[in-house]
């Protein structure tokens, strides 16, 4: 939560003022305001500042417990946020069975974490103009990875040598 203005900090001389109940006192004068504030042993402070004519608005109310209750607001916030990760694997189009299939564990326990999974191939050389060798290795990936995964985005050419392909979890 931003800081803001307190009591003396306040630079308006009128302002709307509104109670801790949440009831409108009126345009008050600063000092009638502060007054008003300390009988209740509270803070008056800054909402809006003032704009077009418009008087600031302040409140008059309790700032510390104002800070706590908006960082207690920001955190809750926080909790309810879902971020997405997303996990790459790298291969070669020659790629052993046995490193795809480790591969292809790693993902699935990616997938189940509810993290995205890229799945890029990198094909140098004489091989990036054989498309059938860089499908059938994704064919592979995707057969060991079974019904856990699904395709978000198909594997496509990025650049000469790098082909990418997104995979998602299946609901």
């Amino acid at each position: 939560m931003k800081r803001r203005l307190i009591n003396d900090e306040i630079n308006d001389e009128e302002m709307l003022v509104i109670d801790e109940t949440g009831q409108k006192l009126g345009v008050l004068s600063k000092s009638d305001a502060i007054e008003k504030a300390y009988d209740k042993e509270l803070d008056l402070v800054l909402i809006v500042p003032s704009q077009n004519n418009n008087p600031a608005i302040c409140k008059i109310a309790d700032y510390g417990k104002m800070l706590y209750e908006g960082k207690s607001r920001e955190r809750e916030s926080h909790k309810k946020q879902n971020v997405i990760k997303v996990k790459e694997i790298k291969v070669r189009p020659q790629v052993g069975e046995n490193d795809l299939k480790w591969m292809a564990k790693n993902a699935i326990t990616w997938l189940e974490n509810n993290n995205q999974v890229k799945f890029k191939i990198k094909a140098f050389g004489r091989i990036g103009f054989k498309p059938e060798i860089i499908n059938e290795t994704y064919n592979k990936f995707l057969g060991l990875i079974g019904d856990i995964g699904k395709v978000q985005t198909p594997l496509k050419k990025i650049t000469p040598v790098l082909y990418e392909a997104t995979i998602v979890k299946n609901k």
